[in-house]
């Protein structure tokens, strides 16, 4: 099912967010990001461990998220995006109108709110 079934506000997504980030964020970038899952019929926030494993994130620099869009059903339906570091409530409102605007492609996203994909890990010889 295309996201245009849901109507132009209605395209559900995961935002998962870094614990260990989220302890550096002030108040209000929590609250921009919780105000615009809430304002989602189908909207779904977890905080969870550190996203090390996904995201090239430090500690102390902001918050680091990613975001998936998926089905009622929470079954993906496209590309995980990776976020951070939201370190103002600003960039935690833009990111907010994004997926309030369906997450749409083509740049509507900042590059600057965009995170690096976590570094590959290479196995060291013995």
């Amino acid at each position: 099912m295309s996201h245009a079934a849901y109507g132009p506000r209605g395209r559900p997504f995961t935002l998962v967010v870094c614990g260990s980030c989220r302890a550096d964020a002030t108040g209000r970038v929590m609250d921009a990001l919780r105000r615009a899952v809430r304002a989602r019929p189908h909207g779904v926030m977890v905080v969870t461990g550190c996203l090390e494993q996904v995201l090239h994130c430090r500690r102390g620099r902001g918050v680091h998220a990613a975001v998936q869009p998926c089905g009622i059903d929470r079954r993906p339906s496209g590309a995980v995006v990776r976020l951070g570091p939201l370190v103002t409530e600003a960039y935690a409102e833009t990111v907010a109108a994004w997926l309030e605007a369906g997450m749409p492609d083509g740049g509507t996203l900042p590059d600057r709110l965009r995170a690096a994909p976590a570094p590959r890990r290479v196995a060291h010889p013995n």
